[in-house]
């Protein structure tokens, strides 16, 4: 695979002068992507999600020279939608773009709606705005929850689809529609191409279906109704890329995107960040803090974890290739490692280990030791022993100090997440990706390293160590200047782990086994056989 990417001795670095706004380029050459987005006007849903927020610094650190960025935003717990934004723009994410571009607020503009009201609650206003000025979609609104309300699912992924397809259609000067779908929506296949495939039910009938019929039997429909597939997320995705196909083919210029897990940054806009608990996120912490500690998976299964900001420049990427490239097909990339750079749920589990152990989490509750298992009744054991009966203990200490209860609590929420994980833990996909090849080689050198969409230089141990540390720090807000500390702490419970362990040793050779009379009379003669042979070899010895 002939791929033009950054040098893989810089795996986990990225300046971002050199993305902001190319001083390093040579002037020989330039970049046609950040060309194309020049005074474009770009409208993203799901502006306020994980993937959202990283488009959002993308393309105002690298296409800086674009026209507007408006976002479809929701009033929140009283937070008006420009209210929820300026609380975006003051995070850590966007702190390199503020440096270069203080004023890089003005390029961004807010829109109120929310895609389950009719029109996407979009004013007659801000349509026609949008109707007359925007060039670019990016779709990556959705519920991500696996376990949401089918009814939820089908309004937020189906018809939510649906309304951004049909504000597209009536856009003057559309030149790409980048619909974000998942790499599992066809997870009920082995082998998953990049093609849609037919829907298990065609999109009006489910719309239709969900829209008259009561949502308690909905609920006790769903086991019937999604099939092979674990959950409502995966199930609506796939009936969203064939709504998407039926609706733009020959009409709208579009693409789908299709991520698989999607994970922490990998060097844009820096290594590590993260902003929410999904997916492997909430297992770093869990065991990190050492209360997951088992959990079904394959050993030996692809953990097709891909790098937050591996998406966002495909999705960039992809506007430009459908734009400019004036494409009629509707085309499907699979934004995945597994065939590119294996990483396994096997070497997840020791890197994730190696990490912790070398950079511990603040008031750890035992030793981490994560563990995957092929074998539900070693699982059970495992969590019995080792995190139902040590919380129920903790809890009861809690208690006897006049503290509040949390660790059974905390149990069965990770017990609730682990259970909608083990699906995809314990499974194996091969994803073709023949068309991210294909947008590598129509890419010039400058932006495949403007726009890196390579995984071949990703080092997982690096990586990993990288997105446990973005774990503890931007996630979980711990302070990294007590690491010495946390790790005095954990070298505490190994010591004290060790000593557990020997007296539960001792006891168990005490009371199990000298309790046992033919035991005691089998160790007595190999005692005296041991005397006996020491006299005659002294004896021996003496007479040499």
């Amino acid at each position: 695979m002939a791929l033009a990417a950054s040098n893989s001795n810089n795996n986990n670095t990225a300046n971002p002068k050199n993305n902001m706004f190319g001083s390093e380029i040579s002037s020989q050459h330039s970049s046609e992507i950040i060309n194309f987005y020049k005074n474009k006007t770009i409208f993203i849903t799901g502006a306020t999600g994980f993937l959202g927020k990283v488009l959002i610094e993308k393309l105002l650190r690298s296409c800086y020279n674009l026209n507007k960025i408006y976002v479809l935003v929701r009033s929140k717990k009283g937070a008006s939608p420009n209210q929820r934004l300026d609380e975006i723009f003051n995070c850590k994410l966007f702190e390199t773009v503020s440096q270069y571009c203080p004023e890089f607020r003005s390029k961004v503009e807010a829109i109120q709606g929310d895609l389950v009201e009719p029109n996407m609650g979009i004013s007659d206003e801000d349509e026609k705005i949008l109707i007359n000025s925007v060039n670019i979609v990016f779709h990556s609104a959705a519920t991500v929850r696996f376990d949401e309300p089918l009814k939820v699912a089908v309004d937020m992924n189906i018809i939510g689809t649906k309304k951004v397809v049909d504000l597209s259609k009536k856009i003057k000067n559309l030149e790409a529609l980048i619909h974000v779908s998942t790499a599992y929506a066809n997870c009920d296949r082995q082998h998953i191409s990049e093609t849609v495939y037919n829907p298990p039910v065609q999109p009006d009938r489910i719309i239709e279906a969900v829209d008259w019929i009561e949502e308690d039997l909905v609920q006790l429909l769903t086991p019937k109704v999604i099939q092979e597939r674990p959950n409502t997320y995966t199930y609506t995705k796939a009936i969203a890329e064939s709504l998407i196909v039926q609706e733009c083919k020959d009409q709208l210029p579009c693409a789908i995107i299709r991520p698989s897990i999607v994970g922490a940054s990998w060097r844009e806009p820096f290594p590590g960040w993260i902003d929410n608990f999904n997916g492997p996120t909430a297992l770093f912490a869990a065991i990190g803090k050492g209360i997951l500690r088992t959990m079904m998976g394959n050993f030996n299964s692809t953990a097709d974890i891909i790098p937050v900001d591996i998406p966002v420049n495909l999705m960039i990427v992809a506007g430009w290739y459908t734009g400019a490239k004036k494409t009629k097909d509707i085309n499907v990339y699979n934004c995945t490692t597994g065939q590119i750079n294996r990483l396994t749920w096997g070497m997840l589990e020791r890197c994730s280990f190696d990490s912790l152990m070398k950079n511990p989490l603040e008031n750890i509750f035992l030793v981490p030791n994560p563990r995957f298992t092929s074998y539900r009744l070693v699982k059970f054991l495992r969590h019995l022993v080792e995190e139902a009966m040590p919380s129920y203990v903790m809890d009861l200490y809690l208690r006897l100090i006049h503290k509040k209860p949390f660790l059974v609590r905390v149990q069965g929420r990770i017990k609730k997440a682990v259970n909608t994980l083990e699906f995809f833990t314990s499974t194996q996909w091969e994803f073709t990706n023949d068309n991210i090849y294909m947008l590598i080689e129509e890419m010039n050198e400058v932006d495949n390293k403007i726009f890196n969409i390579d995984v071949r230089d990703l080092h997982w141990k690096s990586y990993i160590e990288q997105y446990c540390l973005g774990t503890k720090k931007y996630l979980l807000k711990e302070d990294m200047t007590r690491m010495n500390h946390c790790r005095k702490q954990l070298f505490n419970l190994v010591r004290l782990r060790k000593i557990m362990f020997s007296l539960i040793a001792v006891f168990v050779v005490k009371m199990i086994l000298f309790r046992s009379v033919s035991f005691k009379q089998l160790c007595y003669f190999l005692f005296r056989m041991a005397l006996e042979f020491a006299n005659k070899f002294t004896k021996l010895l003496s007479r040499i």
